[in-house]
């Protein structure tokens, strides 16, 4: 009876061990696999930094063009202002000469 038990106990034992031995790949399989999470979430958060950066430049340069653009647009209604004047005066002034040409003959 003793051999058996003795027997089974070592059974039980090698058991013991190989589930020991199986917890601790598992363990450091864990641990790898977390320390990849740990990366990613930290590569997922420099990503996310980084396109919110970005998109505040976009935002900063859209409106720096969008005043720019409002500028332009009050100086080209400006020039089209002068350019009408200068219009109207030219049809005054071909007029004056045409008058002057009639007086002149």
């Amino acid at each position: 009876r003793l051999p058996g038990q003795q027997q089974e106990l070592n059974s039980l034992m090698q058991r013991k061990s190989a589930v020991n031995e199986e917890n601790a790949r598992l363990k450091n399989e864990f641990g790898n696999l977390n320390r990849k999470f740990k990366d990613k979430s930290q590569e997922l958060k420099d990503t996310e930094e980084c396109a919110q950066k970005k998109e505040e430049q976009n935002r900063l340069v859209i409106k720096n063009l969008e005043e720019e653009n409002k500028g332009l647009n009050i100086c080209c209604a400006d020039l089209l202002s002068d350019l009408e004047k200068l219009r109207k005066q030219e049809a005054e002034w071909k007029k004056e000469k045409s008058g002057n040409d009639t007086r002149i003959k």
